[in-house]
C-alpha cells in the first residue's frame, strides 16, 4: 500500500477514469482498498515523544460502500422499505464525491430476469435521489443456476477514516519507569473520532469558510451607529416566550 497526496480524492474523474472506477467496483465488490492519507502529526509532549495520535493515527482509505437489494423471482416491484434504503444510499453517493456508482445484477441465476427488472427500478430511484444518470453503470456478477434470491448490488468507492484495531496490551500499566502512556492509551478516542466525522476529508484539510450573515451584520451596525444595544439577550427572550405561553 502506498500513500498518495491528500488532494487526490477531490480530483474530477475524466470519462476514462470513471470507467476504471466502475471496473474496480465490479471487480473488487465487498473489498476495501489501500490507505490514501494518514491524518496525523507528530508532537512532542514535554520532553517525551509520547503522542497517542502518532501511535494510533487516523488513516483515510478507499473502501466500497455496498447495498444488497432483494430480487426474488416473484418480485414485481421493490417494497417501500427497500425503496427507502436505495434512496438513502443514492443520497450518500451524491454527497460522497465518488465518480461512479455501479448497479451489479446476477448472471445465470434463476431470478436473473427479476433482478434485471429490479435493477431498472433501482436506477430510477437513484436518479430521483439526485444521482446523475451519467454516473450510473450496469455490471453483472456470476451466480448459481439454483439461486432464486441473488440480490442486486449497488456499490461505489468512497473515502473512509479508520484506525488500527484497539486492545493491544504489550506493556504493563504499573510500569511507569519511562513516564510514558501505555500502548492502548487514546486508541478508543481515535476510533470514535474517525467513526463520527461526517466527511473524512476534514482530517486532511479544512473546509472553506461559510458566507457571513449579511442581514445580521447590517442590523448590528445600524444599532451601533444609533447607540442602541445590539447584543441578543437570550435569557430575556426566553423568559418572555415562556410568559407568553403560560399567560
Amino acid at each position: 500500500m502506498t500513500n498518495t497526496k491528500a488532494s487526490s480524492p477531490l480530483s474530477h474523474a475524466a470519462p476514462r477514469s470513471r470507467a476504471l472506477a466502475v471496473f474496480a467496483i465490479a471487480a473488487a465488490i465487498g473489498l476495501s482498498g489501500c490507505s490514501a492519507f494518514t491524518a496525523t502529526r507528530h508532537e512532542i509532549v514535554g520532553s517525551v515523544p509520547d503522542d497517542y495520535r502518532t501511535r494510533h493515527p487516523i488513516v483515510l482509505t478507499d473502501a466500497l460502500a455496498v447495498l444488497d437489494v432483494p430480487a426474488t423471482r416473484s418480485m414485481l416491484r421493490l417494497p417501500a422499505d427497500a425503496q427507502a434504503n436505495v434512496a438513502a444510499f443514492g443520497q450518500k453517493f451524491a454527497t460522497s464525491g465518488a465518480p461512479a456508482i455501479a448497479i451489479v445484477t446476477p448472471r445465470g441465476s434463476a431470478n436473473q430476469a427479476a433482478a434485471q427488472r429490479i435493477a431498472g427500478e433501482v436506477k430510477y430511484i437513484l436518479a430521483a435521489s439526485g444521482v446523475p444518470s451519467q454516473t450510473i453503470d450496469f455490471r453483472s456478477y456470476p451466480a448459481l443456476p439454483r439461486d432464486t434470491e441473488a440480490p442486486v448490488r449497488i456499490a461505489y468507492s468512497r473515502i473512509v477514516a479508520r484506525t488500527d484495531q484497539c486492545g493491544e496490551w504489550p506493556d504493563q500499566l504499573a510500569d511507569t519507569s519511562q513516564n510514558r502512556n501505555y500502548e492502548n492509551f487514546g486508541c478508543a478516542t481515535q476510533q470514535n473520532l474517525a467513526a463520527i466525522v461526517d466527511n473524512p476529508l476534514d482530517f486532511a484539510y479544512p473546509r472553506a469558510s461559510t458566507p457571513a450573515d449579511a442581514a445580521r451584520r447590517s442590523d448590528v451596525l445600524e444599532k451601533y451607529r444609533k447607540g442602541a444595544p445590539y447584543q441578543t439577550n437570550y435569557g430575556q427572550e426566553t423568559k418572555s416566550t415562556i410568559s407568553g405561553i403560560g399567560g
